[in-house]
């Protein structure tokens, strides 16, 4: 009988790590367990020998490849640069040019880039990077300003309960989430959309049904629902851990789903 393999822990999505070199640049996703390598996107010559039209493709490439991560809710970007090289300023340069949503504050998918200097040639490297004090610090700073973009748009929930809906509780937001089905190939589009699922990490560790959890989190994945798991230790941890710990939001868009939330709220009393 054949010996099932054990799946590696990967733990919850933080960042992702852009690295660049003289002739590619290669996209990682870091997870709070490990490290995966996502693709990578090379360049036929050296970046400074390369036209300014392959360059603008190159770069273009590199956004696409984030695109879909930048969609899902994950805007905490970290580039590592080589030292003396301009990779990360002209990258920047073309997202300003063209690119500009990702940059707008006002856009609720814009992203937070910081930049550290180094080579990473290999998985190694990227391991004793993540394991970095400067790493550390880096991903904090760009966290803490794509948290509090998130906790503004919740605070505005919270202060206008007539256009949104706040859920406070695992069984509130099973009961929103669980309505289209449960199984990824029987689902039925959701009557009502949550912009954010948030939780922190105390709550994630710390609770007593884990599986329950995972399955809620899995099926909010499957669905492409923005999750955001957010430090208990950071300002907007310690706040949505005075909310219990786990939220999920909405912008209500009419009457109809107005009741529907209504009728959420209601049969949990």
């Amino acid at each position: 009988m054949a010996k099932k393999r054990s799946r590696t822990k990967r733990g919850f999505l933080k960042n992702i790590i852009i690295t660049f070199e003289s002739k590619q640049a290669i996209i990682w996703k870091v997870y709070s367990e490990r490290v995966e390598k996502i693709t990578i996107i090379k360049l036929n010559k050296k970046y400074e020998y390369t036209e300014k039209k392959q360059i603008y493709h190159y770069f273009e490439n590199i956004i696409n490849d984030i695109r879909d991560f930048i969609q899902k809710g994950l805007r905490s970007i970290l580039i590592i640069n080589p030292i003396k090289k301009q990779y990360n300023n002209d990258f920047l340069n073309h997202i300003k040019s063209h690119q500009k949503w990702l940059l707008d504050k006002k856009n609720p998918n814009s992203i937070s880039i910081r930049t550290l200097i180094g080579s990473i040639k290999n998985s190694d490297d990227i391991v004793e990077l993540i394991n970095s004090k400067q790493y550390n610090e880096a991903v904090k700073s760009a966290t803490t300003d794509e948290d509090d973009q998130i906790i503004g748009i919740l605070e505005k929930r919270l202060h206008n309960t007539k256009d949104g809906l706040v859920l406070y509780s695992l069984n509130e937001i099973e009961d929103l989430i669980y309505r289209g089905g449960k199984k990824k190939k029987k689902f039925k589009p959701l009557k009502l959309n949550p912009e954010y699922l948030i939780l922190t990490t105390n709550y994630l560790n710390n609770h007593r049904q884990k599986n329950r959890l995972h399955h809620l989190l899995q099926i909010v994945r499957n669905r492409e629902i923005k999750t955001k798991i957010i430090n208990s230790e950071n300002p907007s941890g310690i706040f949505i851990d005075s909310l219990g710990g786990i939220t999920c939001f909405l912008k209500v868009k009419s009457d109809y789903e107005k009741k529907l939330g209504d009728q959420i709220l209601q049969r949990k009393k």
